[in-house]
């Protein structure tokens, strides 16, 4: 079984010696499958997943003699050996919690398994802290189920609770933004950053991705039809430089959008007569592929100018959906402009938009 619970990657054998063909073999296999399910909807996961084997599976391997490196295992051994057990694991993945992770560990000389001083005193925010938690139990058990420890070092750490400052702050960020403030933004980049501008304008008013609005091309503009065609997207590995343009993870993600007369207006104020159509329509002041780091640093200076509380320039697509859910735009219409597959993560993350019970006059 290979599945992902909070961007962390898991991979087992939940039957010993069990077979594909095996109708009783795939029968247990999709109960174990259901009960994970459950757990993480119910927030009972266990990231050991000692839970989900089946009983034929040693529950533990504290009776086993542990290997005679075992007392002299560090962190860093049993952190990197996990991480390259996990397939398919990308290197922008790769390059965001599981690389914290490991330079918090080799900040702290890279302490023997027995040490967790470092990771209580880790200043991480409790949603962070909890999430690379859990992530250091995978790799725990990961260890454990190759016999290598046979005590749980991490038995007596408990999640944080995040304080009622944090949790304000966390829900504030996820808010969309007010009409005023959509406005707000768009006249202070026309003002500061012009060139910028139409890029800032276009996130509001079409929900795409920002690596989708930073690829988007002249060949995918159809002025006649009024059409956006967004098919790649182009984005920085983590780390570097380079921009890598990319199909995007799902083929609903690959969607045409009918521009709205401020979108189209947008489009052909910045068009020029002799444009190549493999040209990006969105360029920084030089001219090149706007830079995703560049452009927040950018972002955040007007937000804080404005006294806007922060929020991810991810949070204009946020802004159209739930302007679209408000406007009275069905969920399928809503899923669609959104590239997703079906109405579930809107109803998930935008359901609160729906139907929102007004006070009584």
């Amino acid at each position: 079984m290979r599945f992902t619970v909070e961007s962390v990657r898991f991979s087992f054998h939940p039957i010993p010696g069990g077979k594909w063909e095996n109708r009783r073999d795939k029968k247990l296999a999709e109960a174990i499958v259901t009960k994970i399910e459950n757990d993480v909807a119910a927030g009972n996961f266990d990231p050991s997943l000692v839970r989900y084997r089946h009983k034929s599976t040693p529950q533990n391997v504290s009776c086993q003699k542990p290997a005679a490196a075992t007392k002299n295992l560090t962190w860093l051994q049993v952190w990197d050996e996990w991480v390259s057990s996990l397939l398919n694991l990308k290197p922008s993945t790769k390059a965001d919690h599981y690389q914290c992770v490991r330079r918090a560990i080799e900040k702290a000389d890279n302490p023997f398994l027995k040490d967790v001083g470092w990771l209580q005193k880790a200043s991480w925010a409790a949603s962070t802290f909890n999430r690379r938690l859990s992530m250091l139990r995978s790799a725990i058990a990961h260890s454990v189920g190759l016999g290598k420890i046979s005590i749980d070092p991490l038995a007596k750490i408990t999640a944080r609770e995040g304080s009622l400052e944090e949790e304000e702050a966390a829900e504030s960020k996820k808010q969309p933004f007010t009409n005023e403030e959509s406005s707000q933004i768009i006249l202070a980049f026309e003002k500061s950053y012009p060139s910028y501008a139409p890029f800032v304008e276009f996130l509001f008013y079409t929900g795409a991705r920002t690596g989708e609005a930073v690829g988007i091309r002249w060949r995918d503009i159809d002025l006649d039809r009024r059409l956006i065609s967004i098919t790649h997207t182009l984005t920085r590995e983590r780390g570097g430089y380079k921009k890598t343009r990319k199909r995007p993870k799902t083929l609903q993600s690959m969607r045409s959008l009918k521009m709205s007369t401020r979108i189209y207006d947008v489009i052909t104020k910045i068009k020029s007569e002799n444009t190549d159509v493999d040209a990006l329509i969105f360029k920084s002041p030089k001219g090149h592929a706007i830079d995703h780091g560049n452009f927040r640093k950018i972002w955040k200076a007007i937000l804080e100018e404005l006294g806007i509380v922060y929020r991810k320039p991810y949070a204009t697509r946020h802004t159209l959906l739930s302007k679209a859910l408000e406007g009275g735009l069905s969920i399928p219409q809503v899923a669609g402009i959104a590239g997703h597959k079906d109405g579930r993560m809107i109803l998930q993350h935008y359901g609160r938009v729906i139907n929102q019970p007004h006070l009584p006059e």
